[in-house]
């Protein structure tokens, strides 16, 4: 009888690098049959990635938000999807890792912060559904080589200063 590998549950908004952070954490990364794309909804299915060396499946999800060439309605029903797949499997996943797009997160709590914080930005929407969960998350801040020391820095403090209005918390 085979045994079910536990789950790493990989999740963003669109065009954040998920599958670009999916193929580095695999063995043998040529054999990902993923597509890599500049234009945010690449990744269309709930892809469940196994290899041999790998201890642990990689759950690879569609981005939520703006999916570039696709009608809001598959956009909808794309993130109805996704939240259905994760209450039901959330017991699989040992750990979930929340790719932020470092370029775009800054707008995101600004937003949020000059509208009196009325628009939850989706970034931290996302975090706070899966704690609901209770699945561990590590939250990666991707594109990071694109911006300079000082930003980086800055926007790194702005990050940590309003997940606490949020009810989360860096360690």
């Amino acid at each position: 009888m085979k045994q079910e590998k536990p789950s790493l549950l990989i999740i963003g908004n669109s065009n954040v690098g998920k599958s670009s952070i999916t193929r580095l954490l695999l063995p043998n990364p040529r054999k990902f049959k993923g597509k890599i794309g500049k234009t945010p909804g690449s990744t269309l299915l709930i892809k469940s990635i196994t290899q041999i060396k790998l201890p642990y499946e990689i759950i690879d999800l569609p981005g939520f938000g703006h999916l570039g060439h696709s009608s809001r309605r598959r956009g909808e029903h794309l993130k109805k999807q996704i939240v259905i797949h994760v209450e039901k499997n959330h017991q699989k996943y040992f750990f979930g890792l929340v790719v932020i797009n470092v370029l775009r997160i800054e707008d995101e709590i600004n937003k949020y912060v000059i509208q009196n914080k009325k628009t939850i930005p989706l970034s931290i929407e996302l975090i706070q559904f899966l704690r609901e969960f209770d699945i561990p998350l590590l939250i990666i801040l991707n594109k990071i080589d694109k911006i300079s020391n000082f930003d980086r820095k800055r926007i790194i403090n702005l990050l940590v200063k309003n997940l606490k209005d949020f009810g989360l918390n860096l360690v």
